[in-house]
């Protein structure tokens, strides 16, 4: 009977271990860039992950009659996995930042047959910056929001800003203006 128990208490601890690092890896998808459910279907509320992380893990806790052992290497596992996943957090994020570089790319080069969320008139500006001299810099890459802006100067000096955010379904949403000096 005691052998049965602890099977079973097995099962449902690395039940509970996976669950745990599976938010823990969609927390650390969202924090750096990437697609994530937290962004995709929670719209941003990465709390929510972190509460039913610590929610799963707190119910692990041994009661009266059972043993630390199997908590304890929950949290080993959990915690080996949250630091694995920190030591790698900048890569991801500079992944998460040439997907989106790539995406830029492709609306500047091709403006008017661009997938992206953009309007006719935004997409005539940049038709029009593309067609002179011009350079660009990226200015801020904001991981959580998945939103990239770069500023464009262009050989006569007017400078134009161009913010792009991907949305939760995966279609970049651009904004591109000019700027005052």
């Amino acid at each position: 009977m005691h052998k049965k128990m602890n099977q079973e208490i097995s099962k449902g601890s690395l039940w509970r271990t996976l669950i745990s690092c599976f938010l823990i890896f969609d927390y650390y998808l969202f924090t750096t860039g990437n697609p994530s459910i937290t962004y995709s279907v929670l719209g941003g509320l990465f709390w929510i992950t972190l509460i039913a992380a610590v929610m799963i893990i707190a119910s692990n806790v041994p009661g009266e009659r059972e043993t630390w052992s199997s908590f304890i290497l929950h949290l080993f596992v959990v915690g080996l996995f949250s630091v694995v996943l920190l030591t790698t957090s900048s890569y991801a994020r500079e992944f998460a930042a040439v997907r989106l570089e790539a995406e830029i790319s492709s609306f500047v080069k091709d403006p008017i047959n661009s997938k992206a969320d953009v309007s006719n008139e935004e997409r005539q500006l940049m038709a029009k910056v593309e067609s002179q001299k011009y350079s660009m810099e990226r200015e801020s890459f904001i991981p959580t929001f998945r939103r990239l802006d770069y500023l464009f100067k262009t050989g006569t000096g007017e400078k134009y800003l161009l913010i792009m955010e991907m949305s939760w379904n995966g279609t970049p949403q651009i904004s591109f203006r000019r700027v005052e000096s």
